[in-house]
């Protein structure tokens, strides 16, 4: 049962927006790129073992997806964790290509792909500690202890994974992702007293889903790329130039000379995902290059935005186009 399913990816729809609206000359222009695809990456890694979720046939089984708790002074991120009442199992996916090498000695994880060898933070450590942070944090809310095991799925299958035998630190731990049922059973055979009852399963979930917090990151401060920076207007969602003009009511595109009704829609979208989640009609004005007050306000009317305040100081909440999506 999916108690929880995948956030939607504000991370990824934020690089979108922030690629579109930085011109190519900027000097973090390839960095964004470069981000970009790997939160692409990252985004279908995640989502692939979902198929492989679906085959586990196990009433009592509850699956959360990108969970994010607090504790401490922080809060501690797992891809999928699947609860049962004898155990709990945490995964880290892991969607990259090459040659993957893990060193016991250094606790290393080295890629190389096409000749060329990098060194990558160890997967395994990670979900080590967020295991170490589940333990403490079910503690802290009460909960009887219960096994909990982790896994690293590499779900790329343009991934070769080289582990000594003798390496005990990462063997059985690391899998490529067309196993991960296989352990899920060898797992679940191996543990069979229960520890939850249903009352604290049901309790664990609400718990999880309440304290759950989506990472919101500011995607502008960690490239370092003002506001200035940011190309204004409303972009062509035919062939993704801009700025395209408003005449006569439509959209009207000078590059591929194709007209839209509604193409002001993703562009607010990028203002409330970049700048800010909330807007004014001067803002908008000037954010979509349009002279008239009056057609932002016709705009804002006719997508039924709602609207906090009134007067000049009225704000029209964003939030609902990018929860739309």
């Amino acid at each position: 049962m999916i108690i929880k399913g995948h956030d939607k990816p504000l991370k990824l729809w934020k690089l979108e927006a922030l690629e579109r609206r930085v011109s190519n000359n900027h000097p973090v222009f390839s960095e964004i790129e470069e981000a970009l695809r790997i939160a692409r990456a990252g985004d279908r890694g995640e989502r692939s073992l979902d198929y492989y979720v679906d085959l586990i046939d196990h009433d009592k089984l509850r699956c959360f997806y990108d969970l994010r708790l607090p504790w401490l002074n922080y809060h501690f991120q797992m891809d999928t964790v699947l609860v049962k009442p004898s155990f709990i199992l945490i995964t880290e996916i892991k969607n990259i290509v090459g040659d993957i090498h893990f060193k016991q000695e250094t606790k290393q994880m080295i890629r190389i792909l096409g000749g060329i060898s990098e060194t990558f933070p160890n997967p395994l450590l990670q979900v080590s500690q967020q295991q170490y942070q589940l333990e403490k944090y079910l503690r802290l809310h009460g909960f009887p202890p219960i096994p909990i095991y982790h896994l690293v799925v590499f779900a790329n299958r343009n991934c070769i994974l080289h582990i000594d035998p003798t390496d005990h630190f990462h063997i059985g731990k690391i899998i490529p992702i067309q196993e991960f049922i296989f352990k899920f059973e060898k797992i679940n055979r191996a543990v069979n007293k229960h520890v939850l009852s249903e009352a604290e399963l049901e309790r664990m979930s609400q718990l999880f889903l309440r304290e759950h917090t989506p990472y919101d990151e500011d995607v502008l401060k960690r490239f370092g790329v003002s506001k200035k920076d940011l190309q204004r207007g409303v972009y062509c969602p035919g062939c993704g130039k801009l700025p395209i003009n408003r005449e006569w009511g439509t959209w009207q595109c000078p590059f591929c000379m194709k007209s839209f009704k509604q193409a002001h829609i993703p562009s607010l979208r990028d203002y409330g995902l970049l700048i800010n989640d909330t807007i004014s009609i001067e803002e908008a004005r000037e954010f979509l290059i349009v002279d008239s007050r009056e057609v932002v306000k016709y705009i804002f009317q006719n997508l039924g935005i709602s609207r906090l305040g009134v007067g000049r100081g009225t704000r029209y909440n964003l939030n609902d186009l990018i929860n739309s999506t």
